[in-house]
C-alpha cells in the first residue's frame, strides 16, 4: 500500500464526486432540452442507446471525467463555454459512431458534414442531431485549427478500426489501431479547452487516450466479441497478454505525465484521478482471467456468457478491489 495515494483518496474521491455532481446539474438544465427535442422529432434512424450515450456515457464522462482532468492539470476550473462545448462533444460522439457502426454511412458524407455541418442538409433525426451538436461545438471552439487537425485524425482513426473486423489482423496492428484512436480521441476532446498545450502535454495526452481507449475495451469484451470486432481481448489467448500490454501503456502514461511543463502538483492531481478511474481494469482483468479455467487455461470470450464477462463495478466487493489497486500505487 502507497502511503500518499492513502491520503490522497479521501480528497480524489470528494473530487470526482463534485465532478460528476456538477456535470449531472448541467445536462439536466442544458442538454436534456435537446434530448427531448430530438426524442419528440425522432424519425426512428435515434434509438435508446444514442441517448443513453449522450445522457450516462460520452455527454456526461467527456466533461466529468476526462475535461475535469484537463482542468486539474492546468490547476485551473472549468469555465461556462468550456462545460459547454466538452458536453456537447461528448454528445456527439456516440452519433459519430453510429455514421461508421450502425448506418454505414458514406466516407464522403462523413466528411461533409465534419467540414460544413452549417450547410449539410440532414437525411435523418440522427444526422440532423449530430449536426446540431457539431455547431454547438464549433460555437465554443477556441482554436478551430487544433480542432479540425484533431478531429481530422479521429476520422481516419474510425475508418482504420474497420480493420478490426479481419480475423487475420495482427497483434501489432491491433496495437497501432488501438492506441492511436484512443490518443486522437482525447486530443480531440482537448481542444475544447482554452489553454495552450504546455511541452509535452501532446505526446503524454496521447499515451493517456491509449490506456484509456484499452481500458474501454477491457469493460466490452463481451459487445466486441458479438460484433466480430478484435481488440486485445478477443485476440488473446491469455488474459496475462492483456495485463502486460495494459501495464505498459500506464507506465507511459505515468512518465509522460511527470514530463509535462505543469506544477508537479497539479500533474499528481492528475495522475491521481486518472489512477482512481483505471483501477477498475485490474478488476475486470482478475475476472476475466479466472475464465481462463472454465476452457483449458486459454481465454475464449466465444464460450463465456454475459454475466461471466460484465464485470459490475457497483458492486461493492469490486469498488472494494478497485480501491485497494488504487492504492498500490507509487508515484
Amino acid at each position: 500500500m502507497s502511503l500518499p495515494n492513502l491520503i490522497y483518496f479521501l480528497p480524489t474521491y470528494i473530487d470526482l464526486q463534485n465532478d460528476v455532481s456538477r456535470q449531472k446539474v448541467f445536462i439536466k438544465n442544458v442538454l436534456e432540452a435537446d434530448i427531448v427535442a430530438a426524442r419528440t422529432e425522432n424519425d426512428g434512424s435515434l434509438d435508446d442507446e444514442d441517448f443513453t450515450k449522450i445522457r450516462k456515457y460520452y455527454g456526461f464522462g467527456v466533461p466529468a471525467i476526462v475535461g475535469e482532468g484537463f482542468c486539474a492539470l492546468r490547476g485551473q476550473t472549468m469555465t461556462a463555454t468550456e462545460r459547454l462545448t466538452s458536453t456537447y462533444q461528448g454528445a456527439l460522439t456516440g452519433l459519430y459512431d453510429d455514421f461508421f457502426d450502425k448506418t454505414l454511412k458514406s466516407a464522403e458524407d462523413i466528411r461533409a458534414m465534419m467540414d460544413d455541418p452549417a450547410n449539410f442538409h440532414p437525411a435523418s433525426s440522427l444526422e440532423k442531431l449530430f449536426i446540431h451538436f457539431l455547431r454547438k461545438v464549433h460555437a465554443g471552439i477556441p482554436d478551430k485549427a487544433f480542432f479540425s487537425a484533431a478531429f481530422d485524425k479521429v476520422y481516419q482513426a474510425q475508418l482504420d478500426t474497420g480493420r478490426q473486423l479481419s480475423p487475420s489482423i495482427s497483434w501489432d496492428e491491433i496495437r497501432e489501431i488501438t492506441f492511436r484512436k484512443g490518443g486522437v480521441s482525447l486530443l480531440f476532446y482537448r481542444s475544447a479547452f482554452t489553454h495552450v498545450l504546455q511541452s509535452g502535454e501532446e505526446k503524454a495526452l496521447y499515451e493517456a487516450g491509449g490506456l484509456m481507449q484499452l481500458g474501454n475495451d477491457i469493460f466490452d469484451v463481451y459487445k466486441d466479441e458479438k460484433q466480430g470486432i478484435r481488440t486485445f481481448l478477443t485476440a488473446c489467448e491469455h488474459i496475462g497478454q492483456v495485463r502486460e500490454e495494459f501495464n505498459t501503456q500506464l507506465r507511459k502514461t505515468l512518465s509522460s505525465i511527470l514530463e509535462i511543463n505543469y506544477p508537479q502538483a497539479q500533474q499528481k492531481r492528475y495522475l491521481q484521478k486518472l489512477l482512481l478511474g483505471i483501477s477498475r481494469c485490474w478488476v475486470c482483468l482478475d475476472k476475466l482471467e479466472k475464465l481462463e479455467v472454465k476452457s483449458g487455461g486459454y481465454f475464449r470470450p466465444a464460450g463465456y456468457s454475459r454475466e461471466e464477462m460484465i464485470c459490475d463495478m457497483e458492486i461493492p466487493a469490486n469498488m472494494l478491489r478497485s480501491i485497494k489497486y488504487y492504492l498500490s500505487y507509487h508515484l
